[in-house]
């Protein structure tokens, strides 16, 4: 039979354990119950307006910009909007182009269903809940206002599903040069998070 001094020993060596593992789960179940909320989106009417043009006038070399709307049809305005920032060289018909869709998902059309692979992309990390990218093989092609030069003609695309929010960038550029692949795709990805904090802000 254990002595009264042999069970103070034993309790005292027993009880910070069985404190501590108290803690402990005490900590495990507030963390299981505050998770790290969704970040909530809210389209903005201009958008366009709000992004910041110094990426597409420096990657372009053409000073100003422009944008225009898409007007979204009635019954889709209050979760979608379309809208385009352009440069535009007229005098040598040089243009680049960033056309922005984006929507907010409802139960009947989730944005996790909008972004199957399409081959050729290839996934972008650290954006988004998922992302995908794809700027095609440059082309060469006849000047349409200066007989006997060419113009390089690029295509590019990102798609981002954070959340609820579905949002494409398509991008097209048309000059004397166009950029290469590894700049086009930062003009994509920078204009894509400036978009996600625009809208989640």
């Amino acid at each position: 039979m254990l002595t009264l001094t042999v069970r103070w020993l034993l309790a005292g060596m027993v009880l910070p354990l069985v404190l501590a593992g108290c803690a402990t789960g005490s900590r495990s179940a507030e963390s299981e119950a505050d998770p790290t909320p969704t970040r909530e989106y809210r389209l903005v009417d201009d958008l366009c307006d709000q992004l910041d043009p110094t990426p597409l006038t420096t990657l372009s070399g053409i000073p100003t910009t422009q944008t225009k709307y898409t007007p979204a049809r009635p019954e889709a305005r209050h979760r979608s909007l379309s809208c385009a920032l352009s440069a535009v060289d007229r005098e040598n018909a040089w243009v680049y182009s960033l056309q922005f869709s984006v929507s907010l998902d409802d139960a009947a059309n989730p944005a996790d269903q909008k972004l199957t692979s399409r081959g050729a992309e290839r996934t972008v990390e650290d954006l988004g809940d998922r992302a995908l990218i794809h700027v095609a093989e440059t082309l060469i092609l006849d000047n349409p206002v200066r007989e006997g030069r060419k113009v390089q003609s690029q295509t590019g695309t990102l798609r981002v599903v954070e959340g609820r929010l579905f949002l494409q960038l398509s991008y097209s550029g048309h000059s004397g040069t166009v950029p290469t692949v590894v700049d086009a795709e930062a003009l994509l990805t920078g204009y894509a998070r400036q978009t996600l904090e625009l809208l989640g802000g």
